[in-house]
């Protein structure tokens, strides 16, 4: 169990973080006792130490930036700099995250319109309506106005905006519409040529991990730095410092937001195991690397996407191999069951956190990535050297994307798909999740392996076919509850929304026709009464 050992530290850090954010520093000082005390009580002094000292840590770090959050003054005009690329809402509308001097966390601006020139680093000036934020974290305001462009992006990150620029042009030049929307998102975390049908079917088939930066592209990066450095003959300090140089540049490439962060500690986590021929290294990797991060940036404490990465790669890291042994009886080519055991490992770490954040999952996540995975990797290490030509001239990369291009379009087709499916999701809480993958591994523990896949296939079957076919945006109206629901005639009247609001509510039949859900300013989402129910 000496693998493990980094573990009660580093969930420390996180605990003490998020309830000192949810609920009070006071709370958190006497978590940091309790867990001390828990230490002590088993006989683990070393832990004890570990535990406690790092905890202080966290509760002071996570009380100084709420403290400076709160003396903040912010006024109706507020100039900083743009942090990570905006983002459009959907129902109408930009997010756009500001980076101010002296204010510990990153300020959400909604804007009706983006200026030309707001880009990831630009110097900007927002004028609006400050409100308090719906979402934990450090920073409790938000800004509703305009924004204006005082100055463009320098330095660095106006080099990672123009390599996104002509790695984006190159695409659109040599992909047909079909498979390029995905290529920009697996090599550079942009998803700008997607439209919100396309991000939809992701999202549905759990194949949302592929059209954004994840821990692979960062685990490519630092691997094919490695492998360079060796060919050159240089020795193991000399390859691991360049490993980390590359992933460096490749994190602000893509942009320093919480997403990148993640993906650098998933894709830290898959180099340190491509290195190594344990599992303990990339366990203790893991730990460090949430230590680490939860240290820099408390709100990553109550990030649900930063736990999904963490979960996923613990899973794939600690889980996949026994499921992988538990495969092997069945008989199936290798590459197979390599690839269903890491899509199951994977699965059974997120999925019963997607129940506790949007109470539905993906019923054929599991599926569709075992589906797609003979080819992700090739599209990602290629797309990689093409974004590199691309920065010579777009003909350059244009035989490469050639063959990117019917890669990335099968993504697509099996994403569109799947989501296609009369049950591709299901509405679910987290214990349902637990239990059902509680009988499979109960299953694979009592060595009826093929029993277990039978069974788990009839069941899959019977829920995929047996579901109904939902709109984009199609709510159960058995979902809404009244006394939190805010119940208006048209969208016009949607602001302001009342405290405690959960559901926001529109009447107005002729509105509400969107591609994807929608969500309030405030991230509070809307539904749209219809002829033949709430969509």
């Amino acid at each position: 169990m000496s693998e493990l050992r980094l573990v009660p530290a580093a969930a420390t850090v996180w605990a003490v973080t998020l309830v000192a954010i949810m609920f009070g520093i006071q709370p958190g000082a006497l978590l940091v006792v309790a867990i001390a005390l828990a230490a002590l009580a088993l006989r683990q002094p070393g832990h004890a130490m570990l535990t406690a000292g790092l905890g202080a840590c966290a509760l002071a770090v996570t009380w100084a930036r709420i403290v400076a959050a709160q003396a903040y003054e912010i006024g109706h005009t507020v100039v900083g700099t743009i942090s990570g690329t905006p983002r459009e809402v959907t129902g109408g509308g930009w997010l756009v995250k500001l980076s101010v001097n002296g204010y510990p966390a990153a300020i959400p601006v909604f804007t009706e319109t983006v200026p030309d020139g707001a880009a990831a680093g630009s110097l900007v000036e927002v004028s609006g309506q400050v409100g308090e934020s719906s979402r934990p974290g450090v920073g409790t305001v938000v800004i509703n106005g305009d924004v204006a462009v005082l100055g463009p992006p320098t330095g660095f990150a106006a080099w990672a905006g123009d390599v996104r620029e002509k790695f984006a042009v190159a695409v659109e030049n040599a992909v047909g519409e079909h498979a390029q929307g995905l290529i920009p998102g697996m090599v550079l975390g942009d998803v700008s040529l997607q439209s919100a049908t396309e991000q939809q079917a992701y999202v549905d088939t759990g194949l949302s991990h592929l059209s954004a930066v994840s821990g692979a592209n960062c685990m490519y990066v630092a691997t094919s730095a490695l492998l360079a450095a060796r060919m050159m003959r240089a020795g193991l300090r000399v390859q691991l410092v360049a490993a980390g140089c590359a992933l460096l540049v490749y994190a602000g490439l893509v942009g320093p937001e919480p997403s990148v962060l993640r993906a650098s500690v998933s894709g830290l986590v898959g180099f340190v195991a491509v290195i190594s021929s344990t599992r303990a290294e990339p366990i203790h990797a893991l730990c460090l690397s949430v230590i680490g991060l939860v240290l820099v940036d408390s709100d990553l404490a109550v990030d649900f996407a930063f736990a999904l990465s963490v979960a996923a790669t613990a899973g794939i890291v600690a889980v996949s191999p026994l499921f992988y042994r538990m495969l092997a009886p069945l008989g199936w080519p290798d590459i197979l069951n390599r690839a269903l055991s890491v899509a199951l490992a994977a699965d059974l770490a997120t999925a019963p956190i997607i129940a506790g954040m949007v109470g539905r999952v993906s019923v054929v996540s599991v599926i569709a990535n075992v589906v797609v995975s003979p080819v992700t990797g090739a599209v990602t290490v290629l797309g990689m050297a093409a974004a590199i030509l691309a920065q010579i001239h777009s003909a350059l990369a244009a035989p490469v994307l050639w063959f990117v291009a019917p890669m990335a379009g099968w993504i697509r087709t099996v994403a569109e798909i799947g989501a296609g499916l009369p049950g591709a999701t299901a509405r679910a809480a987290p214990l349902v999740v637990v239990v059902c993958y509680g009988w499979i591994i109960a299953g694979f523990w009592a060595r009826r392996p093929r029993l277990t896949v039978a069974c788990g296939a009839v069941v899959l079957t019977i829920a995929v076919a047996g579901g109904t076919t939902n709109s984009p945006g199609w709510h159960d109206p058995g979902d809404v509850d009244a006394e939190q629901a805010h119940v208006v005639n048209t969208e016009e009247d949607v602001e302001p929304v009342p405290p405690g609001t959960t559901l926001v509510v529109v009447l107005d039949r002729e509105a509400g026709q969107q591609s994807r859900p929608v969500f309030t300013r405030s991230g509070i989402p809307v539904i749209y009464t219809g002829r033949e129910g709430i969509q």
